[in-house]
């Protein structure tokens, strides 16, 4: 039999929609590698796979990907190297830059789907806030010590920040779990991980070949061995509910290879583009996003600026607004090695 040949008999199963499908995967830890791994031996034909850590030792124990001899070694671009020997059919991206670095927002409105398997608020956040603003369907788990929870975002329904308070929505970059919101750091298993994982990407599977997935939260509970849809409701005081319109992205042929100068051309004098977070080396005095106040020859990437991202472009004048520039594609920061 084929490589495939067993996965066409599962009702429903497209393998065709499989091989056409990208799919971003943020987080390649333990959650991370988990799906990433069934996707990629499902035929998923394109994964982009976005973490800035290093492989550490506690990762050896939940993590399928890694060996100790990574332990040290950045985690994307090993967990692509991983994935390259178990499916060569699947081509993978490796991006070793933060989240707002490494894959641009037009990259998140193309993909097929977006999967979060990240270890922090903040970093939860951070993610549905781009995929909003992408218009990028959003795939987003995390565990607890004996369970975990998997949500399923629609850029028209409620997100993730809908289900925090303010306060919540206020904290630090530190690790989380589901189960408290305000609990630092909490134990994991490789058990929970798998399980967590491969719901993520049973998920995402069924989701690429087309077969109605209901957006919404599932809490499951593997001591209880229970799994209990809950309702989140959008919350219209979430910050996080914007969208950049279609009409006012003007795509440039200026790549994160480009230079802020280059960017000028496309500009008007009464025109400032800028960047979704401070330049590199602001100091916190006087952190700014304007691209005007970086080097005019440092190149966009080394200025944060992810691969096919879309900048916003102030428009000063009597009533201010703002357009957007979109970056082509090319390699820069974090790209596969």
């Amino acid at each position: 039999m084929g490589r495939f040949d067993r996965h066409t008999l599962v009702p429903g199963w497209d393998q065709q929609r499989l091989a056409g499908a990208t799919v971003v995967v943020c987080g390649t830890g333990a959650l991370g590698s988990q799906c990433a791994q069934a996707l990629a031996l499902a035929g998923v034909g394109r994964l982009v796979l976005c973490d800035p850590d290093d492989v550490s030792e506690s990762n050896l124990s939940r993590a399928p990907l890694f060996r100790a001899d990574d332990v040290g070694r950045p985690k994307a671009p090993t967990a692509a190297r991983r994935l390259a020997e178990l499916s060569p059919v699947t081509r993978v991206d490796a991006r070793t830059a933060p989240l707002v670095s490494g894959v641009g927002l037009a990259e998140l409105r193309d993909a097929s789907l977006v999967v979060g398997c990240l270890d922090s608020l903040a970093a939860r956040l951070q993610l549905a806030g781009r995929c909003l603003l992408a218009g990028a369907t959003l795939l987003d788990g995390g565990t607890s010590p004996w369970g975990g929870e998997v949500r399923l975002y629609e850029p028209s329904g409620p997100c993730f920040g809908c289900g925090l308070t303010d306060r919540d929505r206020a904290v630090r970059d530190d690790p989380w779990a589901c189960a408290d919101a305000v609990v630092p750091e909490t134990g994991a298993s490789a058990p929970v991980s798998a399980l967590i994982g491969s719901w993520l990407a049973v998920t995402a599977v069924r989701l690429l070949c087309g077969a109605d997935t209901t957006p919404g939260l599932v809490r499951v509970d593997a001591a209880g061995g229970t799994a209990v849809p809950v309702t989140v409701r959008r919350d219209p005081g979430c910050p996080l509910h914007t969208r950049i319109p279609a009409d006012l992205v003007a795509p440039v042929p200026e790549t994160v290879l480009s230079t802020p100068a280059d960017l000028t051309a496309h500009l008007a004098p009464e025109e400032t583009v800028m960047t979704w977070a401070p330049l590199p080396g602001s100091a916190p005095t006087r952190e700014s996003t304007r691209l005007a106040d970086a080097p005019p020859r440092a190149r966009l990437t080394d200025l944060g600026v992810a691969p096919r991202e879309i900048l916003p472009v102030l428009v000063a004048g009597r009533t201010r607004r703002i357009r957007y520039l979109e970056l082509s594609e090319a390699g820069g920061k974090g790209t596969p090695r």
